[in-house]
């Protein structure tokens, strides 16, 4: 399996990008899609950097950015790759192969973090899930969207993707992860199962905090 591990970054998340991919497994081939100023960031030995220039919006919002995106995705599958996992720069996955395990085990087409209910448990969580081949082949033009992408989304790329994969393409295969065990700034999570933490809005302390997860998904206890 030909796995890439896919962060959209740029020079202030640098550092958050640099830690969180030095815990993902190496079997994972990493890119990180940066604009074209920023197409000499010092990655990390073994990190490709993969330059495209179209408008990110703001946290990758907006149809161009939408549209940009889509396109990475089917340059990956074109390039071989089996599944890509989108992460984001301020995203920790502590128990990275829940992220690709439906898909290498049962030929799941796309893996999440549910949201919670009144949120609508088919639409995920941005900060980090996985395509298949199969489900990015239903990117290309003609079957994305072809009528323009619904403006109930409010240009939300985890919103629109997640639209397509789980309500659009019915016949594709989808996993949910339990966003209860990821660590959030509204909710903490501090046990040995956590799968994930968001530190996007916890800059001050995303740091102390990384150190603390990482100890406690260490601990043999």
């Amino acid at each position: 399996m030909k796995i890439a591990c896919l962060t959209y970054t740029c020079a202030r998340d640098f550092e958050l990008a640099v830690r969180h991919a030095e815990i993902l497994p190496k079997n994972w081939k990493k890119i990180w899609c940066v604009e074209p100023k920023d197409a000499q960031i010092p990655a990390p030995a073994g990190t490709e950097i993969l330059v495209r220039d179209f408008p990110r919006g703001a946290s990758l919002r907006g149809n161009e950015a939408i549209h940009g995106m889509r396109h990475v995705f089917l340059d990956l599958a074109a390039a071989g790759f089996d599944a890509v996992v989108k992460l984001d720069s301020d995203t920790a996955l502590f128990r990275p192969e829940a992220w690709t395990a439906p898909f290498e085990f049962a030929g799941t087409d796309f893996t999440y973090i549910r949201r919670h209910e009144r949120e609508s448990r088919l639409l995920c969580n941005g900060c980090a899930y996985t395509v298949s081949r199969r489900a990015i082949e239903r990117l290309k033009d003609g079957i994305f969207f072809p009528d323009g992408i619904p403006k109930c989304f409010a240009g939300h790329e985890d919103l629109i993707f997640s639209a397509h994969w789980t309500s659009c393409q019915r016949d594709l295969t989808f996993c949910q992860l339990d966003k209860s065990r990821c660590h959030w700034k509204y909710r903490a999570y501090f046990e040995k199962d956590i799968l994930a933490a968001h530190y996007g809005y916890l800059r001050d302390e995303a740091t102390n905090l990384f150190r603390k997860h990482l100890a406690i998904t260490a601990s043999p206890n």
